[in-house]
């Protein structure tokens, strides 16, 4: 749009023609009081709030309904505005409470503020004000309704953003609430984002509850580390202890969103179960000991399990929600001590067939896609703010077909969905791509390949789409031909100029990737060290129970002719019975560090609050075992010298030369896709009690159709792998999907 002139209170600005005037004031620095605007969610004009004098109108314009054209002349100050603005905070206040000093949203109510400038100090109602009985929309969000404005952006940011339509207006004039339309309450996995941009105490959050006024906080910039995004976010903390978690801005990233995960998984920092104290096994009983007791015990238990010509019989293992410096120095300790048995890929059954695909697509490129192919995912619940990118695309014209297993709740329009075997994924990608090559003998593993419709169909869309993109879930990481898919996605793309997109791995893999945590030459991965059964290993904040694909595997493995020592921030009854040394370390928000996203950005951030009790920062911890160790070059005094050096360290990708085979369509048994719920990714998740009480943190079901049922003769209501089983028709044919929940306390 072209750039035009216009004046605002005698002051020549520039603005783009057709823009919004509150957008150009805000811009400027001058202040519109508003409270239904908001930047990302459409235009209401509803609360009236935003009025201005502009000269040749017959009355006062709102600002954020008014668009600029060129010679414009504004007045934001004058009398007429004044007056109809004071006019506007008379009437908003009717019936609203004022009972601000009990209402959580004191000290940050947009309301409150605005009433200072613009109310009166007398007010001519009498009447006895309206209350709106509250409606209980679950255990994230706590409602005061009686305090709603109607400024809608509740409703606006259910149907916009989180894309299903919980919340909306119900009665007309007096009796208009704002209410749920489901008594279910409100499901959706960005539900917390309605806490932020409700202007008044009429949403708050549930967890926080007449717990602390925002100005006794401190707020500190951190990342939230469950996903590839990283989403930017504060850290508000009051005497040592993280309080809440809210969102901050940045549009390259998070835009100025959360996921309920990355909001309120800081919960579980405060639950018994943390970590407290290092512990030793003395004669098959622990002890707790100081710090340097912990650390000798460490090093004499390593020294006596593997000697200079044996450091191959270490092996060290990490969650891959540990840090970039975290997964540095660890890896870097045991190449010191001439081991290469690395490794943070726990939850793959087959490190032989795991995924090699490149993401070559930015986040804020996700939206002008025109076509995009999502193959082995529900991204709503493993990457919310992907999936709201890819919602973004679709509102504004971008069509999408699906590949998956079953169907899954998409908050988007869905153009196709393919419901397949897992076994026939490299199949119809295989037909894809003979349908894009046009040639039965352009590829070997092709020329047995007839393409069915569906797969001529996507075809066509890569072919003839301008910016399309293949995405790569986590449902693929197990499939027994997950190498195959991924090669086949990396050739469909080249092919058809499209982006690719892998979200197979999540929470800091990258960096993981990045800081070389993985098996050097000769060096023995994951599950390799497993069935070594090794003399020693070094876990950080690893959960057997929870964090391996084979867990009684795991458990044999650290038995006990192994010297097992534990870096954990929580206690745990399986750790503590396979270790010989707990380690207590610090968790999310209690150490500095760095995520890599999507994109490849390295996000710093520092410590919120200092680790509880006796525990320490991981980076910290393993710094000064190197050191009693005797190994060289490990004198660190922040953490930051330790991001330089791992970010700019030389990093060589290995080609993948591992051929693409397609196995025919016959019978292979009963496949097994097994994924976590998004509220037990990780530790804290875990730990987070109010996640596990949403509709979300609940589900917990094996479902499966009823031929797959007969075949594994279990019935509806039973249990399969220890999970309720569901039988119904819409899951393909000889496969389980199991979304299990790790409630606190033991796996259910």
């Amino acid at each position: 749009m072209a750039d035009i002139e216009i004046e605002i209170d005698g002051n020549v600005v520039t603005a783009q023609a057709g823009e919004m005037l509150i957008s150009v004031t805000d811009r400027e620095g001058i202040s519109v009081p508003r409270f239904c605007y908001h930047k990302k969610l459409s235009v209401a004009a509803s609360c009236r709030m935003c009025l201005v004098d502009v000269e040749g109108a017959p009355k006062p314009q709102t600002a954020c309904s008014t668009p600029v054209n060129e010679g414009m002349k504004v007045h934001t100050q004058n009398a007429k505005v004044k007056a109809s603005q004071k006019a506007v905070m008379e009437f908003l206040l009717v019936n609203h409470p004022l009972d601000c000093p009990i209402c959580d949203q004191g000290g940050e109510c947009e309301l409150q503020d605005v009433a200072m400038t613009y109310g009166s100090d007398m007010s001519y109602f009498s009447e006895g004000k309206r209350v709106v009985v509250d409606n209980d929309i679950g255990p994230l969000i706590h409602t005061d309704m009686t305090r709603c404005i109607h400024c809608t952006r509740c409703v606006r940011f259910g149907n916009e953003i989180g894309g299903i339509a919980e919340m909306g207006g119900t009665g007309r004039g007096e009796d208009l609430k704002i209410e749920p339309f489901l008594q279910e309450g409100i499901t959706s996995e960005l539900s917390g984002n309605m806490i932020d941009v409700c202007p008044v105490g009429a949403l708050t959050s549930k967890p926080f509850r007449y717990a602390l006024r925002t100005w006794q906080m401190n707020a500190t910039p951190s990342i939230a580390r469950h996903d590839l995004v990283g989403s930017n976010v504060f850290a508000q903390t009051y005497k040592g202890k993280v309080r809440r978690v809210v969102a901050k801005d940045n549009d390259n990233v998070n835009e100025t969103w959360i996921s309920d995960r990355d909001r309120f998984s800081y919960e579980g920092l405060s639950h018994e179960n943390r970590l407290l104290k290092p512990q030793i096994k003395l004669n098959g009983k622990w002890k707790e000991v100081q710090w340097n007791e912990a650390l000798e015990f460490t090093v004499r238990g390593l020294a006596n399990q593997v000697s200079d010509n044996q450091a191959n019989e270490i092996g060290a293992l990490a969650s891959n929600t540990a840090t970039l410096e975290e997964f540095y120095l660890l890896q870097k300790i045991l190449r010191e001590m001439g081991s290469e048995n690395i490794d943070h890929r726990l939850d793959i059954k087959d490190l032989e067939n795991s995924i090699t695909l490149d993401s070559n697509i930015k986040l804020t490129e996700l939206e002008s896609i025109d076509y995009g192919l999502i193959i082995g995912s529900n991204p709503r619940l493993e990457q919310p703010m992907i999936n709201h990118r890819l919602r973004k695309a679709v509102l504004a014209g971008a069509d999408i077909d699906v590949v998956n297993v079953m169907p899954f709740d998409f908050n988007y329009r869905i153009n196709s969905e393919n419901i397949i075997s897992p076994y026939q994924t490299a199949t119809i990608l295989a037909e894809i791509s003979k349908s894009v090559l046009k040639s039965v003998h352009a590829k070997n593993y092709l020329s047995n390949v007839s393409a069915r419709d569906s797969a001529q169909s996507i075809a066509n869309r890569l072919l003839t789409a301008d910016n399309s993109v293949i995405i790569l879930g986590e449902h693929i990481i197990n499939n027994p031909q997950a190498i195959s898919i991924a090669k086949l996605i990396s050739e469909i793309a080249q092919q058809t100029n499209s982006a690719t997109l892998n979200i197979s791995a999540t929470s800091n893999s990258i960096a993981a990737e990045m800081a070389n945590f993985v098996p050097g030459q000769g060096g023995l991965d994951a599950n390799a060290m497993l069935a070594a059964k090794l003399k020693a290993y070094i876990l950080l904040d690893i959960y057997p129970e929870y964090d391996f694909h084979n867990s009684v595997k795991a458990l044999e493995a650290f038995g006990n002719n192994t010297f097992v020592v534990s870096m954990n921030s929580f206690k745990d009854k399986v750790i503590s019975q396979c270790s010989d040394v707990m380690l207590p370390i610090a968790s999310f928000y209690e150490t500095s560090g760095s995520h890599v996203n999507i994109d490849g950005k390295v996000q710093s951030f520092a410590a919120a609050v200092s680790a509880p009790s006796e525990s320490k920062p991981a980076w910290k911890v393993l710094k000064v075992l190197a050191d009693l160790l005797k190994l060289q070059g490990f004198h660190y005094e922040d953490s930051t010298q330790i991001t330089s050096e791992a970010v700019n360290q030389n990093r060589q990708k290995a080609t993948d030369e591992r051929p693409v085979s397609v196995i025919a369509e016959a019978k292979r048994g009963i496949d097994v896709i097994y994924q976590k719920s998004p509220y037990a990714t990780d530790v804290l998740l875990r730990h987070a009690s109010a996640l596990h009480a949403t509709k979300i943190g609940q589900v917990h079901l094996a479902s499966m159709n009823k031929s797959t049922a007969e075949k594994l003769q279990v019935e509806r209501g039973k249990k399969y792998l220890g999970v309720p089983v569901m039988v119904t028709e819409s899951v393909a044919n000889d496969c389980v999907f199991i979304n299990a929940r790790h409630p606190i306390g033991g796996k259910s």
